[in-house]
């Protein structure tokens, strides 16, 4: 997945048109987007939903069905800039390239990645794509389709689809600003709604703006008949709207759930621009749960991903921070030599074994996961490799009392008060939702003991 630039020439699609060939009537259009990152479920607790492993047995198991599905991706596939974003992004392509989606449409958290990704992707995945309101004006070639045209195509009639997306201009940031244009979305979609008006039996916009700007744009565009929307819509089966026939709907945020939009194709009526060559027949928000059994291709896929972050030791690489006051790590072992009772029992705890979970799974090299199963990662003197901190693997002492140095060196100084402030850092609504301090501090509080007291040196 290396990216070349080579000698390649710009070029702008303006539309795909692609037939697709069947006797069915039933038209499903699948929607995700805003993935933010999410590869897969990261397994800290029971119940998750989510991942591509299991949308990708979702949709083959509409494929088995012999209906006419379309997949289509909001945007939004990273969440930041960097070089494990970069890798995600190439990875969650690939992946919608594998599960047959015929478009993406650009997100602000897209164009952070960078110029360079965006137009290798552009020009080596099937997938196309699509933007109807941004341009890019780095000097990498790079291709993207204002209107994407899909075509089905049976003995007597045709029947097409227009796919139109927006980036809204509330989302343009400083991070894309220098190689990104950004068009008023109601200016650009002015013009190709009127182009397309007679071309297409349905169009449907992806619209990557709040909620309510695509309230706003079902209002002024009555000829669109979908929009797929999204930002911050954390329950998305809660959130369908319409505005008169026109549903506003949304697959929500971190590939968690999955939108199939059903439509029937009348093929016995004509002309090509009428209205009642579809109707609308359900918008059902579907859940990625444990009852989608993990596709075989796309568990392979995420394996190549984690081989990824440890060939090239992402690990050693991020950037390290300074403590406060000069203060380091010392490991638990040093912890353990005068707080004998205290180690034994943290030993035995979920926290003092919380690096091998990460090693079970095969996501060890992983810095995103990294960081809440091992002592001071992202810190000057905290962990960074298994090689040379091995006394800083797992939940350890200074994870929730603090660098030990100055302890070490003055055993009477107060030291290593600590509160539930110090839990919501890993045990967050995303990776433990159902974290109650009390409850979870009954399985890890330290016995008494007894120390003797030491003069200082």
């Amino acid at each position: 997945m290396k990216m070349y630039f080579g000698c390649l020439i710009i070029v702008t699609f303006i539309f795909i048109s692609t037939k697709i060939y069947g006797s069915a009537t039933d038209l499903l259009i699948i929607f995700s987007g805003e993935e933010l990152g999410n590869l897969e479920p990261c397994g800290c607790f029971e119940g998750q939903i989510g991942g591509i492993s299991r949308r990708y047995a979702l949709i083959d198991s509409f494929r088995k069905q012999k209906k006419i599905i379309l997949p289509v991706s909001l945007g939004d596939l990273t969440k930041s800039s960097g070089r494990q974003e970069v890798i995600k992004m190439e990875i969650l392509c690939y992946a919608l390239e594998r599960m047959d989606y015929i478009l993406h449409n650009l997100g602000e958290k897209d164009l952070e990645v960078g110029p360079q990704l965006i137009s290798y992707l552009s020009q080596t995945n099937k997938v196309a794509f699509l933007s109807s309101n941004v341009q890019i004006t780095s000097p990498f070639p790079t291709k993207i389709n204002k209107y994407v045209l899909k075509e089905y195509v049976d003995s007597k009639n045709s029947f097409k689809i227009a796919f139109l997306g927006i980036l809204s201009k509330s989302f343009f940031n400083n991070n894309i600003s220098d190689f990104v244009n950004i068009i008023e979305p109601i200016k650009a979609l002015e013009l190709l709604v009127k182009q397309l008006h007679d071309k297409a039996n349905l169009i449907i916009l992806l619209s990557h703006a709040p909620l309510g700007e695509s309230i706003e744009i079902a209002k002024l565009f009555p000829e669109i008949g979908l929009i797929i929307t999204g930002h911050g819509i954390e329950e998305p089966k809660d959130s369908i709207t319409y505005v008169n026939n026109t549903a506003i709907v949304s697959s929500g945020t971190g590939g968690k759930y999955i939108g199939v939009a059903e439509y029937s194709i009348n093929n016995k009526l004509a002309p090509l621009y009428a209205k009642v060559f579809t109707k609308s027949k359900s918008v059902e928000i579907i859940p990625l749960d444990n009852k989608y059994k993990d596709s075989l291709e796309m568990v392979s896929l995420l394996k190549d991903y984690q081989q990824m972050l440890m060939d090239e030791d992402l690990l050693s690489k991020t950037p390290q921070m300074p403590l406060l006051n000069g203060l380091s790590y010392v490991g638990n072992l040093t912890c353990g030599i005068c707080h004998k009772l205290v180690y034994d029992h943290w030993s035995k705890t979920q926290h003092g074994v919380s690096y091998n979970t990460l090693v079970n799974k095969g996501h060890q090299y992983d810095p995103e996961c990294i960081r809440c199963h091992t002592t001071g990662y992202g810190f000057i003197s905290g962990f960074l490799n298994y090689e040379n901190n091995q006394n800083l693997i797992n939940v350890g002492c200074e994870s929730c009392h603090g660098a030990g140095s100055e302890h070490v060196k003055n055993v009477s100084n107060v030291y290593g008060v600590t509160d539930e402030s110090i839990c919501d850092m890993c045990h967050d609504n995303e990776h433990s939702p159902e974290f109650q301090f009390k409850g979870y501090w009954e399985r890890i509080k330290h016995p008494k003991e007894f120390l003797k007291k030491l003069p200082n040196p």
